[in-house]
């Protein structure tokens, strides 16, 4: 019964972080896209194809790395989460401050 228990909550840890990671991801992805058009808002129509394609596999490349950092936050959160309540309010907070931390790199450094 107690190996059966651990499964099931493992696997809702998992489905967590797969779901934080299909959310994270493409939402890093928008938001470093923005920034970039923030910043230089006049772009030459000769350029534009150029240089979306050599900044789109930098953009996906850290938008997966922000993902898989959220998910894995997110994993070991659900995973304490089931484990022990007091320390899932710690994990909560943490979370949260990593996603800002994460969002913030983000914008900083696109």
């Amino acid at each position: 019964m107690d190996g059966e228990a651990n499964h099931e909550r493992r696997a809702r840890a998992l489905s967590e972080a797969g779901l934080a990671f299909a959310l994270v991801a493409p939402l890093t992805y928008v938001a470093q896209r923005l920034l970039e058009r923030l910043r230089s808002p006049h772009l030459s129509p000769g350029l534009v194809l150029l240089s979306s394609h050599q900044a789109y596999g930098w953009r996906s490349l850290v938008a997966t790395w922000f993902a898989g950092a959220a998910a894995g936050v997110v994993y070991v959160t659900a995973r304490e989460r089931a484990a022990a309540g007091q320390r899932a309010k710690l994990g909560a907070i943490a979370t949260v401050v990593m996603g800002l931390l994460f969002v913030g790199l983000a914008l900083a450094f696109p």
